[in-house]
């Protein structure tokens, strides 16, 4: 009888021991980076004019390397056109830095947007840009 119940003691404490413990704390290497898509270019252009639109592509603090972007695109649409972009596939033109060379055949205004996928995120910033 007595081993019985020193049996149910021992069990009950390791039960409130292992009832207890907080769950492990992640580190901050552990949790997720932010994606970081940094576009530039000209914001106004002249008609016909050529101008170069760059996005370089970041996680955390460093460059994403090109094997782990899963896709990029940039998307060229005219205000009030809304699902008619057009989609360009940029050149990469070094680590994590990815371009496109482009004109705007009217007058308007226009958003050049990028379509970036790395590392299971998604980032897509844009740039309004006034043709004139």
């Amino acid at each position: 009888m007595k081993k019985r119940i020193s049996i149910s003691i021992i069990s009950l404490c390791l039960l409130l021991t292992a009832c207890g413990q907080e769950p492990a704390q992640t580190t901050n290497a552990e949790q997720s980076k932010p994606l970081d898509v940094n576009l530039q270019g000209p914001e106004a252009l002249q008609k016909n004019e050529s101008g170069i639109y760059k996005a370089e592509v970041t996680y955390g603090d460093e460059k994403v390397k090109n094997d782990d972007v899963e896709m990029i695109e940039f998307e060229i649409e005219k205000k009030d056109s809304e699902g008619k972009g057009k989609m360009l596939k940029p050149k990469q033109i070094g680590e994590g830095i990815y371009e496109i060379q482009t004109s705007f055949s009217e007058p308007g205004t226009y958003t050049v947007q990028s379509h970036v996928s790395a590392k299971g995120t998604h980032n897509m910033p844009l740039i309004t840009v006034t043709v004139k």
